[in-house]
Protein backbone atom coordinates (compact mmCIF):
# COMPACT_ATOMS: atom_id res chain seq x y z
CA UNK A 1 0.00 0.00 0.00
CA UNK A 2 2.38 2.72 -1.16
CA UNK A 3 -0.15 5.55 -1.37
CA UNK A 4 -0.11 8.03 1.47
CA UNK A 5 3.08 6.67 3.00
CA UNK A 6 4.55 9.30 5.29
CA UNK A 7 7.50 11.23 3.94
CA UNK A 8 9.74 11.24 6.96
CA UNK A 9 7.77 13.45 9.31
CA UNK A 10 4.44 13.39 11.09
CA UNK A 11 2.53 14.89 8.16
CA UNK A 12 0.10 12.68 6.31
CA UNK A 13 -0.86 13.53 2.76
CA UNK A 14 -4.23 13.80 1.05
CA UNK A 15 -4.96 10.97 -1.36
CA UNK A 16 -7.10 13.15 -3.63
CA UNK A 17 -5.98 12.63 -7.21
CA UNK A 18 -3.95 9.53 -6.33
CA UNK A 19 -6.26 6.73 -7.57
CA UNK A 20 -7.44 5.71 -11.02
CA UNK A 21 -11.13 5.02 -11.77
CA UNK A 22 -10.47 1.28 -11.69
CA UNK A 23 -9.18 1.54 -8.11
CA UNK A 24 -12.35 2.93 -6.52
CA UNK A 25 -15.56 1.05 -5.75
CA UNK A 26 -18.65 1.04 -3.54
CA UNK A 27 -17.74 -2.06 -1.53
CA UNK A 28 -18.47 -0.27 1.74
CA UNK A 29 -22.09 0.13 0.65
CA UNK A 30 -22.47 -3.65 0.32
CA UNK A 31 -20.80 -4.45 3.65
CA UNK A 32 -19.41 -2.44 6.53
CA UNK A 33 -17.41 -4.18 9.27
CA UNK A 34 -19.45 -7.38 9.41
CA UNK A 35 -17.64 -9.49 11.98
CA UNK A 36 -19.89 -12.55 11.71
CA UNK A 37 -19.84 -12.84 7.92
CA UNK A 38 -16.14 -11.97 7.70
CA UNK A 39 -15.22 -14.68 10.17
CA UNK A 40 -17.46 -17.20 8.37
CA UNK A 41 -15.77 -16.44 5.04
CA UNK A 42 -12.30 -16.72 6.60
CA UNK A 43 -13.07 -20.08 8.19
CA UNK A 44 -14.63 -21.38 4.96
CA UNK A 45 -11.57 -20.26 2.99
CA UNK A 46 -9.30 -22.01 5.47
CA UNK A 47 -11.32 -25.20 4.94
CA UNK A 48 -11.46 -24.92 1.13
CA UNK A 49 -7.93 -23.66 0.51
CA UNK A 50 -8.72 -21.51 -2.54
CA UNK A 51 -11.12 -18.70 -3.41
CA UNK A 52 -12.89 -20.44 -6.30
CA UNK A 53 -14.01 -23.34 -4.10
CA UNK A 54 -14.83 -20.90 -1.30
CA UNK A 55 -17.03 -18.86 -3.67
CA UNK A 56 -19.04 -21.93 -4.71
CA UNK A 57 -19.35 -23.32 -1.21
CA UNK A 58 -20.42 -19.95 0.24
CA UNK A 59 -23.30 -19.62 -2.21
CA UNK A 60 -24.34 -23.25 -1.75
CA UNK A 61 -24.50 -22.74 2.01
CA UNK A 62 -26.59 -19.62 1.58
CA UNK A 63 -29.02 -21.49 -0.69
CA UNK A 64 -29.21 -24.40 1.75
CA UNK A 65 -29.94 -21.96 4.56
CA UNK A 66 -32.61 -20.31 2.42
CA UNK A 67 -30.84 -16.99 2.80
CA UNK A 68 -31.03 -14.25 0.20
CA UNK A 69 -28.40 -15.32 -2.30
CA UNK A 70 -28.03 -11.96 -4.03
CA UNK A 71 -27.56 -10.08 -0.76
CA UNK A 72 -25.06 -12.67 0.44
CA UNK A 73 -23.22 -12.47 -2.86
CA UNK A 74 -22.89 -8.68 -2.59
CA UNK A 75 -21.57 -8.88 0.96
CA UNK A 76 -19.20 -11.69 0.03
CA UNK A 77 -17.87 -9.79 -2.98
CA UNK A 78 -17.22 -6.76 -0.74
CA UNK A 79 -15.53 -8.67 2.08
CA UNK A 80 -13.43 -11.05 -0.02
CA UNK A 81 -11.01 -8.44 -1.50
CA UNK A 82 -10.41 -7.04 2.00
CA UNK A 83 -9.36 -10.49 3.18
CA UNK A 84 -7.10 -10.83 0.17
CA UNK A 85 -5.05 -8.02 1.77
CA UNK A 86 -3.98 -10.60 4.39
CA UNK A 87 -0.22 -10.84 4.66
CA UNK A 88 1.79 -7.72 3.96
CA UNK A 89 1.52 -6.82 7.62
CA UNK A 90 -2.02 -7.98 8.35
CA UNK A 91 -2.71 -11.43 9.82
CA UNK A 92 -2.70 -14.24 7.23
CA UNK A 93 -6.10 -15.88 6.94
CA UNK A 94 -4.83 -19.11 8.48
CA UNK A 95 -4.08 -17.18 11.67
CA UNK A 96 -6.82 -14.55 11.61
CA UNK A 97 -9.32 -16.65 13.67
CA UNK A 98 -6.67 -17.05 16.40
CA UNK A 99 -5.92 -13.32 16.31
CA UNK A 100 -9.63 -12.52 16.61
CA UNK A 101 -9.98 -15.01 19.47
CA UNK A 102 -7.15 -13.18 21.27
CA UNK A 103 -9.25 -9.98 21.25
CA UNK A 104 -10.95 -9.29 24.55
CA UNK A 105 -13.82 -7.19 23.18
CA UNK A 106 -15.96 -7.00 20.06
CA UNK A 107 -14.54 -3.50 19.56
CA UNK A 108 -11.04 -4.97 19.38
CA UNK A 109 -12.09 -7.47 16.69
CA UNK A 110 -13.62 -4.67 14.66
CA UNK A 111 -10.40 -2.67 15.01
CA UNK A 112 -8.45 -5.60 13.53
CA UNK A 113 -10.92 -5.91 10.62
CA UNK A 114 -10.88 -2.13 10.13
CA UNK A 115 -7.21 -2.45 9.13
CA UNK A 116 -8.20 -4.83 6.31
CA UNK A 117 -10.90 -2.40 5.15
CA UNK A 118 -8.48 0.52 5.09
CA UNK A 119 -5.79 -1.50 3.31
CA UNK A 120 -8.14 -2.54 0.50
CA UNK A 121 -10.64 0.29 -0.02
CA UNK A 122 -9.13 3.36 -1.70
CA UNK A 123 -12.18 5.55 -0.99
CA UNK A 124 -12.13 4.64 2.70
CA UNK A 125 -8.43 5.39 2.80
CA UNK A 126 -8.96 8.74 1.06
CA UNK A 127 -11.66 9.88 3.51
CA UNK A 128 -9.62 8.61 6.43
CA UNK A 129 -6.63 10.64 5.28
CA UNK A 130 -8.81 13.74 5.10
CA UNK A 131 -9.79 13.24 8.73
CA UNK A 132 -6.24 12.44 9.85
CA UNK A 133 -5.03 15.60 8.16
CA UNK A 134 -7.54 17.54 10.27
CA UNK A 135 -6.45 15.56 13.33
CA UNK A 136 -2.98 17.02 12.89
CA UNK A 137 -4.47 20.44 13.66
CA UNK A 138 -7.23 19.67 16.16
CA UNK A 139 -8.59 17.06 18.53
CA UNK A 140 -10.69 14.04 17.59
CA UNK A 141 -13.63 15.58 19.47
CA UNK A 142 -13.49 18.56 17.09
CA UNK A 143 -13.88 16.45 13.95
CA UNK A 144 -17.22 16.41 12.16
CA UNK A 145 -18.38 12.88 11.39
CA UNK A 146 -21.79 13.87 10.05
CA UNK A 147 -23.00 12.34 6.79
CA UNK A 148 -22.93 15.84 5.31
CA UNK A 149 -19.19 16.17 5.96
CA UNK A 150 -18.42 12.67 4.70
CA UNK A 151 -20.43 13.30 1.52
CA UNK A 152 -18.59 16.61 1.10
CA UNK A 153 -15.32 14.66 1.12
CA UNK A 154 -16.72 12.25 -1.49
CA UNK A 155 -17.79 15.19 -3.65
CA UNK A 156 -14.28 16.67 -3.46
CA UNK A 157 -12.67 13.41 -4.58
CA UNK A 158 -10.99 13.31 -7.97
CA UNK A 159 -9.33 10.39 -9.75
CA UNK A 160 -5.96 10.67 -11.47
CA UNK A 161 -7.82 11.69 -14.66
CA UNK A 162 -9.71 14.40 -12.69
CA UNK A 163 -13.03 12.52 -12.89
CA UNK A 164 -15.22 12.42 -9.74
CA UNK A 165 -16.55 9.34 -8.03
CA UNK A 166 -19.37 7.74 -10.00
CA UNK A 167 -21.61 7.48 -6.92
CA UNK A 168 -25.30 8.42 -7.00
CA UNK A 169 -26.65 10.63 -4.20
CA UNK A 170 -28.28 7.63 -2.51
CA UNK A 171 -25.02 5.68 -2.75
CA UNK A 172 -23.09 8.54 -1.18
CA UNK A 173 -25.62 8.69 1.66
CA UNK A 174 -25.40 4.93 2.24
CA UNK A 175 -21.61 5.05 1.99
CA UNK A 176 -21.49 7.77 4.64
CA UNK A 177 -23.81 5.81 6.90
CA UNK A 178 -21.64 2.69 6.63
CA UNK A 179 -18.44 4.68 7.15
CA UNK A 180 -19.92 6.12 10.35
CA UNK A 181 -20.98 2.58 11.34
CA UNK A 182 -17.40 1.37 10.91
CA UNK A 183 -16.09 4.24 13.06
CA UNK A 184 -18.72 3.46 15.69
CA UNK A 185 -17.63 -0.20 15.69
CA UNK A 186 -14.01 0.72 16.41
CA UNK A 187 -14.94 3.17 19.18
CA UNK A 188 -14.41 6.54 17.47
CA UNK A 189 -18.10 7.55 17.34
CA UNK A 190 -19.97 6.73 20.54
CA UNK A 191 -23.62 6.82 19.45
CA UNK A 192 -25.65 6.10 16.33
CA UNK A 193 -26.69 9.72 15.93
CA UNK A 194 -23.45 11.27 17.20
CA UNK A 195 -21.37 13.37 14.82
CA UNK A 196 -18.32 13.99 17.00
CA UNK A 197 -15.65 11.52 18.02
CA UNK A 198 -13.26 10.38 20.72
CA UNK A 199 -9.84 8.78 20.68
CA UNK A 200 -10.81 5.12 20.97
CA UNK A 201 -9.28 2.74 23.45
CA UNK A 202 -7.36 0.05 21.62
CA UNK A 203 -7.12 -3.52 22.84
CA UNK A 204 -3.74 -5.22 23.00
CA UNK A 205 -4.39 -7.38 19.93
CA UNK A 206 -5.39 -4.57 17.50
CA UNK A 207 -2.66 -2.39 19.00
CA UNK A 208 -0.04 -4.99 18.08
CA UNK A 209 -1.67 -5.79 14.74
CA UNK A 210 -1.63 -2.13 13.70
CA UNK A 211 1.95 -1.79 14.97
CA UNK A 212 3.11 -4.82 12.98
CA UNK A 213 1.31 -3.49 9.89
CA UNK A 214 3.18 -0.19 10.34
CA UNK A 215 6.48 -2.00 10.89
CA UNK A 216 6.00 -3.95 7.64
CA UNK A 217 5.63 -0.66 5.76
CA UNK A 218 8.34 1.44 7.37
CA UNK A 219 10.66 -1.16 8.97
CA UNK A 220 12.60 0.09 12.01
CA UNK A 221 11.50 3.69 11.34
CA UNK A 222 7.85 2.78 11.83
CA UNK A 223 7.51 4.40 15.23
CA UNK A 224 8.34 7.80 13.72
CA UNK A 225 5.01 7.61 11.98
CA UNK A 226 2.90 4.57 13.03
CA UNK A 227 0.38 4.65 10.22
CA UNK A 228 -1.64 1.71 11.59
CA UNK A 229 -2.19 3.51 14.88
CA UNK A 230 -3.06 6.74 13.08
CA UNK A 231 -5.72 4.90 11.06
CA UNK A 232 -7.19 3.92 14.43
CA UNK A 233 -7.34 7.62 15.38
CA UNK A 234 -4.41 7.61 17.78
CA UNK A 235 -2.85 11.12 17.72
CA UNK A 236 0.87 11.65 18.30
CA UNK A 237 0.67 12.18 22.11
CA UNK A 238 -0.68 8.61 22.39
CA UNK A 239 2.23 6.93 20.58
CA UNK A 240 4.58 6.86 23.56
CA UNK A 241 2.14 5.22 26.01
CA UNK A 242 1.07 2.76 23.31
CA UNK A 243 4.74 1.91 22.76
CA UNK A 244 5.09 1.21 26.47
CA UNK A 245 2.39 -1.42 26.05
CA UNK A 246 4.38 -3.08 23.26
CA UNK A 247 7.39 -3.27 25.57
CA UNK A 248 5.35 -5.51 27.88
CA UNK A 249 4.46 -7.99 25.11
CA UNK A 250 6.56 -11.09 24.44
CA UNK A 251 5.83 -10.56 20.74
CA UNK A 252 8.03 -7.46 20.62
CA UNK A 253 11.68 -6.83 21.48
CA UNK A 254 12.92 -3.42 22.62
CA UNK A 255 16.11 -1.88 21.24
CA UNK A 256 17.98 1.30 22.11
CA UNK A 257 21.03 2.81 20.47
CA UNK A 258 22.46 6.35 20.40
CA UNK A 259 19.41 7.66 22.20
CA UNK A 260 16.94 6.07 19.76
CA UNK A 261 14.40 3.56 21.02
CA UNK A 262 12.62 1.16 18.70
CA UNK A 263 10.61 -2.04 18.77
CA UNK A 264 10.81 -5.11 16.56
CA UNK A 265 8.33 -7.97 16.26
CA UNK A 266 9.42 -11.53 16.92
CA UNK A 267 9.64 -14.04 14.06
CA UNK A 268 6.35 -15.72 13.11
CA UNK A 269 4.65 -12.80 14.81
CA UNK A 270 1.02 -13.80 14.29
CA UNK A 271 1.72 -17.46 15.11
CA UNK A 272 2.45 -16.27 18.63
CA UNK A 273 -1.06 -14.96 19.22
CA UNK A 274 -2.22 -18.35 20.44
CA UNK A 275 0.23 -17.96 23.31
CA UNK A 276 0.10 -15.73 26.37
CA UNK A 277 1.70 -12.33 25.73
Amino acid sequence: MPDGRPSGNFEINSLNGQFGPDETHIGLVAASLDLEQTRAIVELYNECGDWETTNDEWLEQRKAGRLTVEGSRRAYNAIKPRLQEAGGGLPPLSQLPTVLDACRKERDKHQVLFCYLVAEDAVVRYVLHEYIQQLQRKSVSSLDFSNEQIIAFLDQFRHTDDSPLDFSDSTKDRWGTNFRSALRSIGVIQSKQGTDGDVPNIGDTPLETAAYWSWQQLDDEWLQNPLGWRYLFQPEPFWSPQSDRLAKSTRWSTHESHGRLWYEPVEDFYANFGKTA
